[in-house]
């Protein structure tokens, strides 16, 4: 892949540059609760970039006790859910307080059909030793964060705005849910905001204030680095084509699709090595995978991927591929093509309004 199909990525302003919206001034004075599932990537991106106009902002982050086991035990299932996988305070803003907020589920639809009210009752006991007032709500996902937000809404009136992230699959089977808590979650915000388009309508028979805002990222986190230079920082050969993709290792994400035709690709172009970052509970499935076809020194599966390398990365690959079943947006294509890198995505809810040419 020659270096000239390579996206130009434009260089983006420093922060100082951008100007202030200054009708968000009247928040100087203002504290904000921020109730999320993590404290992690583009929810720690809006965080962060929101602190700067208020006076405190609280995050309470739901993280499942059930799956610290994977600190102490070799279980790949468990790593995305655990506290240390949903919680990163590097460069936290310094009027930001982050609190987690540890449950105690099986993953199973039983247990998350009552997991709304337990998230409820952890929430308020935590905030009766938090000495600050809130103003304003803002919750990520509907269930179960969106549903607590709405019990606080009711009980110490304060208004809330949810950010609805599911991705497709997720969002279809909250609408065939029976569980009415959910509708009542988005019948009762006071505003919605949905990273995509094309739910917008959906999401307005049960309320009239619905937003369309998608996904974001820091710049400064994912500034473009050469080709060349990010292929040497990862011991990767100039020549050799490298194909990057990254997220939680599990079905819905497809990396297996991806591995499958790995043999293909390297029939037809020669040269290639498939990098996949990310952990979860088919890491050893893939592993498998990768010994049966014979791919042990073209595929290599990451692990964890810190700030630091993911801009590397993002730069030095020829083409991101995003082989997803579902998604509600897909950030992680944006940030290659902000590294100037070509994406390949499948039709999966959210790369449609992203991959537009």
């Amino acid at each position: 892949m020659s270096s000239d199909t390579r996206a130009q990525a434009v260089e983006p302003p420093d922060s100082g540059d951008v100007p202030r919206n200054h009708d968000l001034d009247a928040l100087a004075d203002k504290n904000l609760l921020i109730v999320s599932h993590s404290y992690n990537h583009f929810v720690k991106g809006q965080v962060d970039v929101l602190a700067d106009y208020f006076s405190e902002v609280y995050v309470l982050v739901r993280y499942n006790r059930f799956a610290d086991i994977s600190r102490y035990l070799p279980v790949d299932y468990a790593k995305p859910f655990s506290k240390d996988a949903k919680i990163n305070e590097e460069d936290k803003p310094d009027n930001v307080t982050v609190i987690s907020t540890p449950l105690l589920y099986l993953p199973l639809d039983l247990h998350r059909r009552f997991l709304g009210d337990q998230h409820a009752r952890k929430v308020k006991k935590l905030l009766d030793d938090v000495p600050v007032e809130f103003d304003v709500i803002h919750a990520h996902l509907t269930w179960t964060a969106g549903y607590v937000a709405r019990v606080l809404q009711r009980d110490l009136g304060i208004p809330f705005v949810l950010t609805v992230h599911e991705n497709h699959d997720l969002f279809m089977d909250q609408l065939e849910s029976s569980n009415d808590k959910i509708d009542r979650t988005w019948a009762a915000a006071d505003a919605i905001v949905r990273v995509n388009r094309q739910d917008q309508d959906t999401l307005r028979r049960f309320n009239d204030d619905v937003f369309y805002i998608p996904n974001g990222f820091s710049q400064d986190r994912l500034r473009r680095v050469p080709q060349a230079d990010a292929k040497k920082k990862l011991g990767i050969a100039d020549d050799t084509n490298l194909l990057f993709a990254l997220g939680h290792l599990k079905e819905r994400k497809g990396f297996h699709h991806l591995i499958d035709v790995m043999p293909e690709i390297i029939e037809r172009e020669g040269d290639v090595v498939c990098a996949i970052g990310g952990h979860g509970g088919m890491r050893s499935e893939l592993e498998e995978q990768i010994e049966e076809l014979g791919l042990e020194n073209d595929v290599r599966l990451l692990g964890y991927v810190s700030n630091d390398d993911l801009r590397y990365w993002m730069s030095a690959c020829d083409a991101f591929v995003l082989p997803s079943y579902s998604e509600s947006f897909g950030l992680v294509q944006l940030e290659a093509m902000a590294c100037g890198s070509p994406v390949v995505s499948t039709i999966n809810g959210g790369s449609e309004e992203v991959v537009t040419s």
